[in-house]
């Protein structure tokens, strides 16, 4: 798994993609939910509540939470965190409701891609105003 460095930023890429239709006469619809990557790649998920996710770490996750309109907003994806607690608190940071895990990648190389394919980590730019603000006069 990636330790991410403080600072970087997450440039996200998952689009809601919308429930898989031909599960909605098996009821299962509310169960799954599909997102699209920076190449139109669709990727499916099982949805969980935010607080009650099994940590599969290393798996790809995304957190999202509900609009007004019924789609999902990602507010964050990448690699699960080690333990359900670790991932609860990931998801209460970032306000997610839901907790959108993608098993079907099984080597970590598939993990990889699609985890490229949904986000972006770039190095935060150093603001110079900033840096001019913490120096000495």
């Amino acid at each position: 798994m990636n330790k991410e460095r403080i600072g970087n930023r997450r440039i996200i890429h998952a689009f809601d993609a919308g429930s898989p239709s031909a599960l909605a006469v098996s009821g299962l619809a509310s169960r799954f939910h599909a997102w699209r990557g920076a190449s139109g790649r669709r990727y499916l998920a099982t949805v969980h509540g935010a607080g009650e996710a099994p940590a599969y770490e290393g798996a790809v996750i995304v957190l999202a939470r509900r609009e007004p309109d019924g789609t999902r907003l990602a507010v964050w994806a990448g690699r699960a965190p080690r333990t359900p607690r670790a991932l609860a608190r990931l998801a209460q940071m970032k306000r997610a409701e839901e907790v959108h895990v993608h098993l079907i990648a099984e080597r970590d190389e598939e993990r990889a891609a699609v985890e490229a394919d949904l986000v972006t980590v770039a190095a935060a730019p150093l603001v110079p105003e900033a840096a001019g603000f913490l120096a000495a006069p």
